[in-house]
């Protein structure tokens, strides 16, 4: 029976290079018998991960931890060049799935020249920003969480930025406006990737319509974050689920229409899962 109206937010869910990354791992599974060493994470979704792991996928966080020769796949936020020299140097034989624009963020980071500072908004210790910070042609790197942190940044030179690709595209324009103001001379190439962004511009159409918000995704989701805050600053109650398994009547008290959408790494079936048990819960 269905007790409430869910509208589901265009586009939402899997991206072009969680896409690609998947694609990858299944036809390593497909050909390759014994384990696979999957570094820093494949994807953010916890689901995806638990059945990768039943295909016998390892998870590690360090290459120290794989085996010299194994099979080894870089997950779609990419890694550092030392990373990869050590990969190759234990003869490792890898896949790497990093996400296209990841790489174009990192090759953009490389062109940074020595002269001249990097400026990085992000979030420290994220795989994405670290394999970035590995691929820097400047050691002078300095990463801001913020638009206020601007202000808390040295003097610089010649401060170039960029950001990291899963993050609110209102508050990058926010950070570019700071930097711009504070150092007029500042270069300011760097953006959200384009999937970010149309999910983002999605949620901001369709949340002043709702009661409720939700946003299907694992919590250690960059993307999943920055979609649930998005339909927050539209003023609507926003939560962020991980399973059906979360919803509960106290959650949908009082909800007539609930906005849906989807983190770049939460797969179809989670999806639909989710709006079943949204409609279906009494």
């Amino acid at each position: 029976m269905k007790y409430r109206d869910v509208i589901i937010a265009e586009p939402n869910g899997f991206c072009s290079g969680v896409r690609n990354a998947l694609a990858m791992i299944e036809k390593k599974l497909e050909t390759i018998t014994g384990n696979i060493y999957i570094l820093k994470g494949l994807i953010h979704n916890n689901g995806i991960a638990a059945e990768l792991k039943k295909c016998g996928c390892i998870f590690v966080d360090d290459v120290e931890e794989i085996p010299p020769g194994a099979e080894t796949v870089f997950g779609a936020h990419g890694v550092s060049l030392k990373v990869k020299n050590l990969a190759a140097e234990k003869m490792l034989r890898v896949t790497d799935a990093t996400c296209p624009l990841v790489e174009q963020l990192q090759q953009q980071a490389h062109a940074v020249t020595p002269e001249k500072e990097l400026v990085l908004f992000g979030h420290p210790g994220h795989p994405e920003l670290e394999g970035v910070i590995g691929h820097a042609g400047t050691k002078k790197i300095f990463v801001i969480r913020t638009p206020q942190e601007v202000e808390e940044l040295p003097e610089l030179d010649a401060p170039v930025l960029l950001v990291q690709t899963t993050l609110s595209h209102v508050e990058a324009e926010k950070v570019k406006k700071a930097l711009k103001t504070r150092f007029p001379n500042a270069e300011t190439p760097g953006n959200i990737c384009r999937a970010s962004l149309l999910r983002q511009q999605a949620v901001e159409r369709l949340a002043p319509e709702c009661d409720l918000f939700v946003v299907a995704g694992s919590s250690h989701s960059s993307n999943a974050n920055r979609l649930r805050e998005t339909a927050e600053r539209c003023g609507v109650r926003s939560v962020l689920l991980d399973s059906p398994g979360e919803v509960t009547p106290e959650l949908l008290a009082g909800v007539r229409t609930i906005g849906l959408s989807a983190a770049a790494s939460t797969p179809e079936y989670q999806i639909e899962a989710l709006r079943k048990a949204l409609e279906e819960t009494p």
